[in-house]
């Protein structure tokens, strides 16, 4: 019998609380309880705390994925995707019959755990390291697209560090955060509104009560009040903890010292790169006025 009356005293307060979300949304409820301004507050907060998460999620995940810049009309074959740069050198300075066995050699070694990863900086250097192998090192755009590809690779190796980072230092912890403290604070807020309902459907039910059923209805009103006043400390708590957890500004920071590490070295390596293809170009470019001047 005590669990059949549990039971109902359930399901009874289920229907309470639908009756009552049902007449505040058509506007005929006689009373709603007021939260606390500290909580509502608390609660809008809450809400930006948890867009942010979402929506820098949204775009740092790209970081999972390390062909996110990868030109998606970019045909390679499995071949060329696993000839780096090196090797590619090494190809150039062999005769054609090295060069032919070479190529079978490492033709019938390739497969897809040894490929070069998809990024935008690896493929510039895949298709500048192959002119380089067209034009020749000899010729002048040949010899600096091999230079070009050679930081091209070197910057997509960064990249890919800078990626693994930001997945481990910052998209991994925002998502936690995102799954357990702001999680909790949400469950613990809809447990407030649960509450809230069921203890304005008492003082509803109190009003149109018999004589012979005040005590019991005020009761019922108090353990209301009484599971209402539980629930707002609990949620407000939680909200506290995860709108003061230092958390997300230490992911931002990795976040941050992450992107820096890769653009200060990419910017490194292409600030040594430029004045070697300035020079390349302003000695074509001499040579060039040389010969119609001739």
């Amino acid at each position: 019998m005590d669990k059949i009356a549990s039971k109902l005293l359930v399901i009874n307060k289920g229907i309470g609380q639908v009756r009552q979300f049902a007449s505040e949304k058509l506007g005929t409820a006689e009373e709603i309880t007021d939260l606390p301004a500290e909580y509502k507050e608390l609660e809008k907060r809450v809400d930006a705390l948890r867009t942010v998460h979402v929506s820098l999620l949204r775009v740092t995940r790209v970081h999972t994925n390390p062909s996110y810049d990868y030109p998606g009309q970019l045909q390679e074959s499995v071949f060329e995707l696993s000839r780096n740069v090196q090797d590619q050198l090494k190809l150039l300075t062999q005769s054609p019959a090295d060069r032919a066995a070479e190529g079978d050699t490492r033709y019938g070694e390739s497969s897809s755990t040894n490929l070069l990863p998809k990024t935008l900086p690896h493929a510039l250097a895949r298709v500048s390291a192959h002119g380089a192998e067209q034009l020749g090192t000899d010729d002048p755009l040949g010899g600096a697209l091999l230079k070009y590809a050679a930081v091209q690779e070197k910057i997509g190796a960064q990249r890919i560090k800078m990626d693994a980072e930001i997945t481990q230092k910052f998209v991994q912890p925002f998502t936690t955060t995102l799954n357990t403290n702001l999680q909790f604070a949400m469950k613990a807020r809809r447990n407030v509104h649960s509450t809230r309902l069921s203890l304005d459907a008492a003082k509803a039910r109190y009003k149109s009560v018999k004589a012979e059923r005040n005590e019991a209805a005020r009761l019922e009103i108090e353990q209301a009040e009484d599971l209402f006043v539980a629930a707002v400390e609990e949620a407000t708590t939680l909200m506290r903890s995860v709108l003061e957890t230092p958390e997300p500004l230490r992911n931002l920071a990795d976040l941050v010292t992450a992107q820096l590490a890769f653009y200060k070295e990419a910017y490194e390596n292409l600030l040594e790169l430029a004045p070697e293809i300035d020079e390349m170009q302003v000695t074509q470019e001499a040579l060039y006025r040389n010969s119609r001047n001739d």
